[in-house]
């Protein structure tokens, strides 16, 4: 179904039912699943009109990789994480498949041919073929490898990854994605223990989705999906970054409830029992007539003209005569199903007298009159002068009394009137009249009544007759008056068009007396010769009466005749209209009994197959609707006398599908041994792959909805004519031509393996991988188990459900359907909505009463998506009411302007929940002012309290909770744990004692109520934190001049720097609009540009250097367009105002490339507001932190046994999230990351080079995967936007314990204002690296790997893994260098080659015997510097802690970003030659995160440490 409109269409009829994903506002979720396909397309082609978008498969697999680590992490999954890429799909779906693919390819190639025309420069390798995303692709194998990769590394390193299954169902697995997640779900919920309240987030962009999680009927089931936007902020812009993306939940437990009402008006209707469960089935079958994967949409049913309702209309009203439901848990009642189909008839009847505007229909008591009326129309068509039996009657009228008054109308009958009744009900019969009295020269009436008040028609002699019969009977002069009434025509060919009286020939007489004729049709007969002595005049009429009287009279119908003749004729039409439906589309007349029966019979089969594979899997894995059209829906008969079966079969195999649904143009995905049979001209199957092909939009409006017309596969032709060419298959090749497994991936903390790279050269190996690969099966029903149909005993429902899933009746209300003109995007919907209506349940209370119900209480606010909160005050329109100093309520007045302010307030809460809400709550009398629950807050020993805001917000009363059922268990109050519980012996924890703020550390022993923890650092960090700032004071000062200086300085007015700083757009030699302004600001949108302009306190516009100096360029470059500002204050919009005539097209030409050339287009615009650092700056802070890098080493390591620390005094990962939340930052600020979820490896140092509310941007002094570059302004992989709670401020400490700690240190201001783009640089996704940067240090040196130095953890050659010396896994993560993924994957890869004795020596200096407790390990030439691994070791710390700082042991940390291998402090760069020389004999140091690398101590200086 149309995905966007079907949303749209429920969003607006159900407004309540998507929330906003906001910080601590959505349910705790059991389960996650996604539907693969949709992210990986978003990351892979995220703009298909660009033509010249290019981005490598490197890029996309990060992209995945953040994208799928996001959602994650907003849903943060309890129990399951379940992945799902779509397999092969049945013969069914295959079909869409190739309809979409087969167009995706050619629009590929129309966007490129225009570009070329249009002149733009396309690079030379190809674009991405999102085609590629098919089953069996090499694409797709790489891409399953990634993930699995990817997996492991998480679930070894992430936290949250740890305790929650995960499965990974690839492209190797049969089926759709979302429909194996379904699969899932349906046979789960059918072994014993099931917990009927399992909280399921679903993502996928599908609105089957929406189908499929209904029919699990698992009321606790939300749609994860991202924002969809409709009108101007819906079109195609520029990819946003993860953290600006809005996410929205849908929640299917309001939707339930929704439906409930919708169908209410059955609940006291049905003969047997409402059954909301069974109502919910049949909803799903009458949405499949719209269209879905599937089936085409019955002919007339679209969304957007009002289908559902329809539908829904008309199953409420066969519903209580059907006898029990239509869909019997996935099994059609086809009795049942002929009443809707037979109601659709009358649907496809108004839509046909819709499409077909001729015909129309009377109205009751017409149908006769509107039939004779049709009849004459047709009758004087072909020139015949007809008349209706009305008519007639007014004829007889007026010729009695015309003749009986004609001999005395100069005497007596001058003043003789006729009067009758005013029985004209057809304008028709007036206009009738009205003609033929005036061709008469009568003079017609209707202001007269009789004594009962009946109108009367009166009709007299017009005085111009009677003056000219006088005048003629006083001059007996023939000549006086020459043929009054000459041109009277006897013949019967009158024109159609001229009035009746036209059309008989009547003359019509001046006011003068002077006589007009109407002019003669074809050639009108002569007059015939008058009476002898009778005026002419009375000839002529008299002969236009004989004319009347002898028409042909048209009999009126009766109303059954005349219904019954209507009817005839439309039902005519209509056969005609589907005759053409059927000839058109599908090469048959209705007349083909054969043909339309087996039409029908396919649909409805198709209905049962749909319903099948929705409720229970794939019916038939090769059965699909071999027709591109529905049936019309009158033809939709004898579903009752249908039965339907289906073999299963078996599906096809990946290259099978590929040769199904790929056209030529994507034969590159295709095996060779395949592929030449898409183009060869003498190919057995060459029919399958047309080159062109139509597009029908068959009553759609966009170009994706329309039916591509291509021909059905044959498909035992084509396996016929594949299996001849699959011994040319290669070893490769028939592996990927297989079905696979699922993939389950377990933490376990005894496995310690190395997991080799997926992408050598691009991705590291995982060392020190934890992650254990299973094949994942499916549950089963064996034992007599079976499908659970409906809801599951002990579900919780509404007001009951579980904590966080909505619910309408928390609150008691009515609900109706209505136009309301809700706005849910961004305009008001002109459909009907269900509007919902609390009741007040505080209405006899007054505001004193309720102040002392509420004050100082806890209360849920928000309806229906309730949050605690608690109440400082409430208020009405003249009082506050609080709590004294004594805990007793206290009225205090309002001021007048608290009064305004207040009405304000009170109206805008109604109006928000009324027009964006659906939700009528009534007039809000009292206010709530309350604090909403932020979190719960750690106290110093360890107990944890919940906490509120900072400030109350307003609430109405009404819409208030005071108890739920059902508490949030994630806030729920805690006691203190035990010491040793809460820090076990060998924690890994951060010091937050003065001396060594923000030092990593290991909880080495408890004393009562305090901790014995042992600390390393070097010497001088304290200090490096300080340098940063000093550093930026140089640089943020950095001279910015007001706009008049600008002027004074370039020379130019100020109206002219305006115009050119900004947008100045100018129509070239064509109608096209170009943009020659240099963008530097943005007044309308409140943006600057980063590095070039900013507004003062004065809030004047203020230009840096740079932005002097382009502008100086460009009025040297182009003077004309400056003169040309400075001497013309009018409205400038055309090229030719600035240049000559004929050297426009040449000066634009030069004007544009040179604004691409300056990159002005690239700029990156943030919010005036906002802080943050430009590039230059953020390039200054990457420098600073290389060399400080330079300056450390392992002989600098300070270590400490620090006793009788309290719990305040550490910070456990873990609790980061709660006690750091509030944090202020400030730019320049040094951090370390603490956070042990996310992509920022645990321990990583950096500066904050932006900040916004709720995140900041920090530049690391190590690359690792996930890193961004932040918009361009970093290194590649080196920056990423963070929360504030994920990392500490060293430069400011807040949380300081101990002697020495400063006072708390009052809170930075937070600039709301502050939001501003993040992510990668422009040409790409966001979530993306820069497009084209190096991957700097991402490949060894050459020299130092020529001496078997570039990628080994010891000297030689090869991949080499430190083993365990002794105790439980000795050797176990030693592996030879040729393993396959699957022999490390599933434990048995063969050992290695002993290694030489010098890697295993024991520590025998202090500062050794320091790393190996510490966890610090030596590198194979020399020793370690904290945080960095020289280039030619690429070697691993086993520490927990990285980047400036010293590992601790951990073992389940972050690892680094390398090429060849992860330096758990990032990527491994070269260190600087002095390093490197100090390394040599001495052991050197190595640079790698967290602490010293792998490997054994080969000189002096080499602190080799073991796990």
């Amino acid at each position: 179904m149309g995905i966007p409109k079907f949303f749209r269409f429920m969003s607006e009829r159900y407004p309540l039912i998507s929330q906003l994903i906001q910080e601590n506002r959505i349910p705790e979720f059991d389960a996650l699943y996604l539907d693969m396909n949709g992210i990986i397309h978003n990351c892979s082609h995220p703009n298909d009109d660009d033509a010249s978008f290019r981005i490598s498969e490197e890029d996309i697999f990060l992209a995945i990789f953040s994208y799928v680590a996001h959602l994650f992490s907003v849903i943060k999954p309890q129990k399951l994480f379940f992945l799902a890429i779509d397999g092969v799909a049945p013969r069914a779906k295959m079909n869409q498949q190739r309809s979409r693919r087969f167009r995706t390819a050619k629009e590929a190639k129309e966007t490129v041919e225009k570009a070329k025309r249009r002149g733009e420069e396309i690079p030379e390798e190809a674009g991405f073929d999102s085609n590629c995303i098919t089953p069996g692709t090499p694409f797709m194998a790489r891409l399953s490898a990634q993930l699995k990769y990817f997996i492991a590394k998480k679930v070894s390193e992430d936290a949250d990854w740890r305790g929650v299954e995960i499965v990974l169902s690839g492209h190797e697995v049969p089926g759709e994605g979302e429909h194996k997640i379904m699969e899932y779900i349906r046979l789960n919920k059918a072994q014993p223990g099931y917990n009927p309240n399992m909280r399921h987030c679903l993502y996928g962009l599908d609105a089957d989705l929406i189908m499929l999680g209904l029919l699990s009927h698992d009321p606790h089931f939300c749609l994860l999906r991202e924002e969809v936007t409709f009108g101007p902020r819906g079109g195609k812009g520029k990819a946003k970054s993860l953290h600006d993306q809005n996410f929205y939940l849908m929640h299917l437990s309001l939707f339930r409830e929704y439906l409930d009402h919708e169908f209410s008006s059955l609940k006291g209707a049905l003969p047997f029992e409402y059954d909301l469960e069974r109502i919910i089935d049949d909803f799903i079958l009458l949405n499949i007539f719209i269209g879905n994967d599937f089936l085409p949409h019955l002919p007339g049913l679209h969304i957007n003209e009002g289908a559902l309702n329809r539908l829904f209309e008309i199953y409420k009203r066969i519903l209580p005569q059907a006898g029990g439901y239509l869909n019997e848990h996935g099994t059609l009642n086809a009795p049942r199903l002929q009443l809707v189909l037979n109601e659709l008839t009358v649907f496809e009847r108004e839509q046909f007298e819709h499409e077909v505007s001729d015909i129309g229909l009377g109205g009751r008591g017409k149908g006769g009159r509107r039939g004779a009326e049709q009849a004459m129309d047709k009758a004087r068509s072909k020139g015949k002068m007809v008349l209706s039996e009305s008519q007639k009657q007014i004829v007889d009228k007026l010729s009695t009394f015309v003749l009986s008054h004609l001999a005395t109308l100069t005497s007596t009958a001058s003043s003789a009137q006729l009067q009758f009744p005013n029985h004209l009900v057809s304008a028709r019969d007036r206009r009738f009249l009205s003609d033929l009295a005036d061709a008469l020269k009568l003079y017609v009436t209707y202001d007269e009544y009789t004594p009962e008040g009946e109108n009367l028609v009166t009709v007299r002699f017009d005085e111009a007759l009677v003056a000219l019969a006088r005048e003629e009977e006083e001059d007996d002069d023939d000549d006086a008056i020459k043929g009054p009434l000459d041109g009277v025509s006897d013949e019967e060919t009158e024109g159609a068009e001229s009035s009746e009286a036209e059309e008989i020939g009547i003359v019509h007489l001046s006011l003068d007396g002077g006589v007009k004729h109407a002019p003669r049709r074809n050639g009108g007969a002569a007059v015939p010769a008058k009476v002898d002595g009778e005026p002419e005049w009375q000839t002529a009429i008299k002969r236009v009466l004989d004319k009347y009287r002898r028409a042909e009279v048209i009999r009126e119908l009766s109303q059954e005749e005349a219904e019954e003749e209507q009817e005839k004729q439309v039902q005519d039409k209509i056969a005609q209209w589907k005759t053409d439906y059927y000839k058109e589309k599908l090469d048959f007349g209705p007349e083909d009994a054969k043909s339309l029966y087996d039409l029908v019979y396919r649909y409805i089969e198709g209905l049962q197959w749909v319903l099948h594979y929705y409720y229970a899997g794939v019916a038939s894995w090769g059965w699909f609707y071999n027709y591109h059209y529905a049936p019309k829906m009158s033809d939709l008969k004898g579903a009752e006398k249908m039965t339907f079966s289906f073999d299963l079969g078996k599906p096809f195999r990946p290259f099978e599908q590929l040769m199904g649904v790929l056209p030529d143009l994507s034969s590159q995905h295709i095996p060779l041994a395949f592929r030449d049979l898409m183009s060869d001209p003498t190919s057995p199957i060459i029919d399958f792959y047309p080159t062109k092909f139509e597009q029908d939009l068959n009553g759609k409006k966009q170009d994706w909805e329309a039916i591509v017309k291509i021909p059905f596969i044959d498909e035992q032709r084509l396996l016929s004519t594949m299996a001849a060419r699959e011994p040319r298959l290669t070893k490769e090749e028939r592996a990927r031509n297989g079905f696979g497994e699922s993939t389950k991936f377990v933490y376990d903390e005894s496995i310690d393996r190395t997991y080799p790279s997926s992408l050598p050269g691009f991705f590291p190996d995982l060392i020190n991988n934890h992650t254990r690969l299973e094949t994942f099966h499916l549950p089963t029903l064996e034992g007599g188990l079976s499908l659970v149909k409906g809801l599951m005993p002990g579900v919780a429902l509404g007001k009951d459900a579980i904590s966080g899933f909505p619910s309408l009746y928390t609150i008691p209300h009515t609900a109706t359907l209505g136009f309301h003109g809700v706005n849910v995007f961004q305009t008001d919907s002109r459909r009907e909505t269900m509007v919902v209506s609390t009741d007040n349940q505080y209405e006899n209370l007054s505001s004193e009463d309720v102040a002392r119900k509420v004050v100082g209480k806890r209360v849920h606010v928000g309806y229906p998506y309730l949050r605690e909160a608690l109440v400082d005050a409430v208020s009405d329109e003249l009082f506050r009411y609080d709590l004294d100093a004594n805990g007793r309520v206290r009225s205090v007045p309002h001021t007048q302007n608290e009064i305004y302010s207040w009405k304000r307030a009170a109206d805008r809460i109604e109006h928000v929940y009324s027009k964006s809400k659906g939700c009528l709550i009534g007039h809000v009398d009292v206010v709530v002012h309350a604090r909403v629950l932020k979190g719960l807050e750690r106290q110093d020993d360890g107990s944890l309290v919940k906490e509120w805001q900072d400030e109350s917000e307003d609430f109405a009363l009404q819409a208030t909770v005071a108890d739920v059922s059902s508490p949030d268990e994630r806030y729920v109050e805690r006691p203190p744990i035990p010491l040793d519980v809460e820090y076990p012996e060998g924690s890994k924890v951060f010091f937050l004692g003065h001396a060594a703020y923000g030092t990593p550390a290991q909880v080495l022993e408890h004393e009562d109520e305090s901790l014995a923890i042992r600390i390393a650092f070097f010497p001088n960090d304290k200090q490096e934190n300080a340098l940063f700032k000093q550093a930026l004071a140089n640089v943020r000062d950095a001279a910015y001049s007001p706009a008049h200086a600008v002027c004074r300085m370039v020379g130019m007015s100020g109206l002219t720097l305006s115009k050119i700083t900004s947008s100045l757009l100018l129509h070239g030699m064509t109608d096209q609009r170009v943009n020659v302004g240099l963008n530097l600001k943005f007044e309308a949108k409140g943006q600057k540009v980063l590095g070039y302009s900013r507004k003062g306190e004065n809030g004047q516009w203020e230009h840096s250097g740079k932005a002097i100096e382009l502008i100086r360029e460009y009025k040297q470059k182009f003077p004309e367009i400056i003169s040309t500002l400075d001497t013309n204050r009018g409205d400038l919009t055309r090229a030719t105002d600035f240049f000559r005539g004929d050297a426009v097209a040449e000066r634009m030409k030069e004007l544009t490339a040179w604004i691409k050339e300056k990159g002005v287009r690239d700029f990156e615009k943030v919010p005036l507001y906002s802080e943050q650092l430009d590039k230059d700056a953020v390039q200054l802070i990457e420098r600073l932190e290389d060399k400080l890098a330079t300056t450390k080493s392992l002989d600098k390591i300070k270590q400490a046994r620090v006793r009788g620390i309290p719990r305040a005094s550490i910070l456990k990962p873990a609790h980061a999230p709660g006690r750091l939340r509030d944090q202020s930052f400030t730019l320049g600020d040094r951090v370390i990351a603490v956070a042990e979820t996310g992509s920022v490896p645990l321990s990583a140092k950096g500066v904050v080079v932006g900040i916004q509310t709720d995140f900041i941007d920090v530049v690391f002094d190590v690359q690792f995967m996930g890193g961004t570059t932040l918009s361009g302004r970093c290194s590649t992989y080196r920056g990423a936007t963070v929360s504030r709670s994920s990392v500490l401020n060293l430069t400011v400490p807040q949380f300081s314990t101990g002697q020495g700690a400063p006072p708390p240190a009052a809170p930075v201001p937070v600039n709301k204002h502050a939001k501003f783009r993040q992510g990668t640089s422009p040409g790409g996704p966001n979530i993306l690296p820069a497009h084209g940067l190096p991957a700097g240090g991402f490949h060894p040196n050459p020299a130092l790997a020529a001496n078997g130095r570039g990628r080994g953890r010891g000297a030689a050659a090869g991949v080499q893994v430190l083993q365990r010396t002794t105790g439980h896994g000795a050797n176990q993560r030693a592996v030879s260098p040729n393993t396959t993924f699957n022999a490390v994957a599933n434990g048995s890869a063969p050992p290695a080659a002993p290694r030489a004795a010098a890697g295993n020596a024991a520590p025998t200096t202090q500062q050794q015997r320091l790393g190996q407790t510490l966890g610090i390990r030596g590198g194979a030439r020399g020793g370690a510097r904290g945080g960095f691994v020289a280039q030619q070791q690429f070697a691993a710390a086993r520490g927990g802690y990285g980047p400036g700082g010293v590992g601790l042991g951990h073992q389940h940390h972050q690892q680094a970003f390398a090429p060849v291998q992860f330096a758990h402090g990032g990527v491994a760069i070269p260190p600087p030659p002095a390093l490197v020389h100090q390394g040599r004999g001495r052991g050197g140091a190595a640079r790698g995160r967290g602490g010293a690398a792998r490997g054994g101590a080969a000189g002096r200086g080499g602190a080799a440490a073991t796990a």
